[in-house]
């Protein structure tokens, strides 16, 4: 499967709205992004991981890392759009190396 075949699927769509909602997720070009869901007390949120969603932004608009990594910075991770804001992962390995 191709990154630009991978979608939001049913299944997930169906969870995520059962269990909030409420809760955002990013545009389809970043399903791929995708790692699952958090849950906290009430709340279940979205999560993608930050290295893949650089990743697209690179691929999607034909910028370097550094580029891709301040609109993530900026535009997505910095975007709070209420409670439902979904959560970006930063990966141990990502981290470390």
């Amino acid at each position: 499967m191709k990154k630009e075949d991978v979608v939001y699927t049913d299944t997930f769509k169906k969870y995520l709205n059962y269990c909030n909602e409420e809760a955002l997720v990013l545009p389809p070009e970043f399903a791929s992004a995708l790692v699952g869901v958090a849950h906290q007390f009430t709340k279940t949120l979205a999560v993608y991981d930050s290295a893949k969603v650089i990743e697209v932004i690179m691929e999607r608009d034909n910028v370097t890392k550094e580029e891709a990594q301040e609109h993530f910075d900026y535009n997505i991770q910095g975007a709070y759009v209420g409670e439902h804001t979904p959560l970006f992962l930063d990966k141990i390995d990502d981290i470390i190396f």
